[in-house]
């Protein structure tokens, strides 16, 4: 039998307040599970989980060539439709490859990708744009929709769901993983380009009924910039699922085994990791270290070459990504984590999004992260955190010295129903997210069309 949202709210107070029976969500989402970088985690939690707090869910998303996390994939049946379309980009230029800094590579990309953003607006995924909008036409048509929620980015998602939710008259909320527009970084080519994204981006922020961001100060940012009442802007960060605590093990074994540290998931192209290996170089130049005590595995889409200009490859493993399923018994075998966040904006307006997964484990995280910034504070209060700025190689060294000297000590204890954890528990956050639905399809039912 159906579970109406009446229902919900015997078990979930505060779930479901405005209507008695289900509701149903439209996620618009170029990037998604299989896929493990880009955002994709965060919307395939949404969309598993949003269907226990009286929510139905509809993905409309790309086609990857690219498929590493099929285990999430499999989590979605029988709680999500997904509607794939065939994005011409993503054929061509997968995402997730190694993206060097340095080297005749790292050049050439950069010239690739100045052209490609002088030329293609609003980014690389509008191919997409035209066939994703017909397949959600179809996905509206066939089955009632109660709401479309687009997350940015690409900005092109929305377009897609600004579009669709205006030709269907229904709500439309936004969720920005990131700033755009106002994003404080040479992103764009032109300033005709940035003029020409603020007027996108405004469009959709003031078509929406409700903004959603990845931090408070995000929120507030993106509603104080396109006028709008900052009660419409709601923070949902990013988190953990706290059924991944059964899957946190610890098997370091053998007192004579190397130190290691570990780093999961994708190396932005706006990390910059040579501060680090320059701290690494000194430590082996004074025998601190050898390959035998110290390795440093990279589990994701580091460049070697960066690594090799250092001249600590030695040091150095890498292998694929992972499925998220997999990745706790990569952290397994580690004795520390290693985190990196570039400073300014990144620290202050979002968090790295793998220190939720890296909190869960309770082991030592090596954190690259401006002091103050929203991840080193998380890290601080969970007492798991040994930080450094990012561009200190001397700074770095004395972190991993003392991190080095914990070498066989057992993890701390972790509650996910506790501070600071709590805050994070993906269960709660979507609660939220689900009580940001019902409040829209109570107070606007058609959107602001």
């Amino acid at each position: 039998m159906t579970t109406t949202r009446l229902e919900h709210r015997a078990s979930d107070p505060g779930v479901g307040a405005s209507r008695a029976t289900r509701g149903r969500v439209l996620v618009v989402s170029h990037v998604f599970p299989p896929q493990v970088a880009g955002g994709a985690p965060r919307m395939g939690q949404f969309a598993r989980l949003l269907p226990e707090y009286g929510w139905d869910v509809t993905v409309l998303t790309a086609r990857h060539d690219i498929a590493v996390d099929r285990a999430a994939v499999d989590a979605l049946a029988g709680r999500a439709e997904i509607v794939e379309v065939w994005s011409p980009m993503s054929a061509v230029a997968p995402r997730g490859r190694p993206a060097p800094r340095h080297g005749l590579a790292s050049i050439a990309r950069r010239m690739l990708k100045t052209a490609a953003t002088s030329i293609v607006f609003p980014d690389r995924e509008v191919f997409w744009v035209p066939a994703a909008v017909a397949a959600g036409r179809r996905a509206l048509a066939a089955t009632r929709h109660d709401v479309v929620l687009a997350t940015h980015g690409p900005a092109s998602n929305l377009i897609v769901g600004r579009l669709l939710a205006r030709a269907f008259q229904i709500p439309l909320v936004v969720d920005f993983r990131d700033l755009w527009a106002t994003l404080p970084m040479p992103i764009f080519p032109t300033r005709v380009h940035r003029s020409a994204a603020r007027r996108l981006e405004r469009a959709a922020v003031q078509a929406a009924s409700r903004l959603i961001a990845v931090a408070p100060l995000m929120a507030r940012e993106l509603a104080t910039a396109h006028g709008r009442d900052e009660r419409d802007a709601i923070s949902i960060t990013n988190g953990f699922d706290p059924a991944d605590r059964e899957r946190v093990s610890d098997a370091r074994v053998g007192a004579q085994r190397p130190f290691r540290l570990m780093y999961t998931g994708s190396v932005n192209v706006h990390y910059n990791l040579d501060p680090f290996w320059r701290a690494v170089r000194a430590l082996a130049d004074e025998g601190r270290i050898t390959p035998e005590t110290f390795r440093i595995e990279f589990v994701g889409n580091l460049a070697l070459s960066d690594v090799r200009s250092h001249g600590v490859e030695p040091f150095v493993e890498t292998g694929p990504y992972v499925p998220h399923d997999q990745v706790f018994a990569a952290f397994g075998r580690a004795d520390a984590l290693l985190l990196v966040e570039t400073p300014g904006y990144y620290a202050r307006y979002s968090y790295v999004a793998k220190v939720f997964d890296y909190l869960l484990t309770g082991k030592p995280v090596v954190a690259l992260v401006e002091d103050g910034g929203n991840t080193f504070r998380l890290l601080r209060d969970a007492r798991v955190g040994h930080s450094a700025d990012p561009t200190d190689a001397d700074a770095i060294r004395r972190v991993l010295e003392e991190v080095l000297a914990l070498k066989g000590r057992p993890p701390r204890a972790v509650d996910c129903e506790v501070e600071p954890f709590v805050a994070f528990n993906r269960r709660h956050l979507v609660h939220k997210l689900a009580t940001v639905l019902d409040d829209v399809v109570a107070t606007e039912p058609r959107g602001r069309w």
